[in-house]
């Protein structure tokens, strides 16, 4: 299963903190409107987000982002995606909106 994670902008480590979410690497696809190109970092490295932009850097921003193994890439027919932390553009109050109108 892939994780999904709330992260703030600031995170430079996952101590303290947990997934959120457990879904299946194609649902996290879907919801989470990933493509290849949006990979952050390897599984075991947590993804550098701050922006450089200082106005941005201090907001407090939390990205939504899925933590994908290598196990759940094997299970694809698509060469495309790698293992590692992906950063999706949907927001949290947009994901878990997708979340409850999901059928199950």
């Amino acid at each position: 299963m892939a994780e999904i994670w709330y992260l703030e902008i600031d995170t430079e480590t996952l101590e303290g903190k947990e997934a959120v979410h457990e879904r299946t690497f194609h649902e996290c696809i879907e919801l989470l409107e990933l493509t290849p190109d949006k990979r952050e970092s390897g599984p075991e490295t947590v993804p550098a987000l701050k922006t450089g932009n200082p106005l941005v850097d201090e907001s407090g921003y939390v990205y939504v982002l899925m933590r994908v193994t290598e196990e759940e890439i094997d299970d694809l027919d698509d060469d495309n995606w790698e293992p590692g932390w992906y950063k999706s553009s949907v927001t949290i109050v947009g994901f878990e909106n997708k979340l409850r109108k999901k059928p199950k």
